[in-house]
């Protein structure tokens, strides 16, 4: 699997990072465009003969808003506070959210899985509880797991 996208950087370990450009909380607050950013996951060298992909998502996820991921707590770098990341298929609303840590998964679309395709996906900055999220650097971690047949 692969991520590509705007503002998407890979390691080399297939670690990637994506940021999302800087923003006012009012953004974050009232869930506009510029607190999102739009990637793909991409299946790559897979054999043809795959009929479905499901995706989980693990990583810190937040006790009062659990489909988001929030960052560790022993983050210095993360100076935010009540502002988690969430994740869903693009043209998808908030309620989609990926819940990190279950059973929830998206399957993939035989069209999705094309090697030229890939499951297009946002993750959105959100407050974890409305009216109290404090600006700053931002940082968490989320894990895609994949399992294919």
């Amino acid at each position: 699997m692969t991520l590509t996208g705007n503002n998407v950087t890979n390691d080399g370990n297939n670690n990637y990072t994506l940021r999302i450009p800087k923003m006012g909380l009012d953004k974050i607050a009232n869930k506009t465009t510029e607190s999102q950013a739009d990637f793909k996951l991409v299946a790559s060298g897979c054999s043809s003969g795959i009929s479905w992909i499901d995706t989980t998502l693990t990583g810190n996820a937040s006790s009062s808003s659990p489909k988001l991921i929030i960052p560790q707590s022993g983050d210095s770098s993360s100076t935010t506070s009540n502002i988690g990341m969430g994740f869903k298929k693009r043209t998808t609303d908030d309620a989609t959210f990926l819940k990190p840590n279950s059973a929830e998964k998206i399957r993939w679309s035989t069209d999705e899985m094309q090697p030229d395709k890939g499951l297009e996906m946002t993750v959105a900055l959100r407050e974890t509880d409305a009216g109290q999220g404090v600006p700053g650097n931002f940082r968490a971690l989320a894990t895609f797991n994949f399992i294919y047949q």
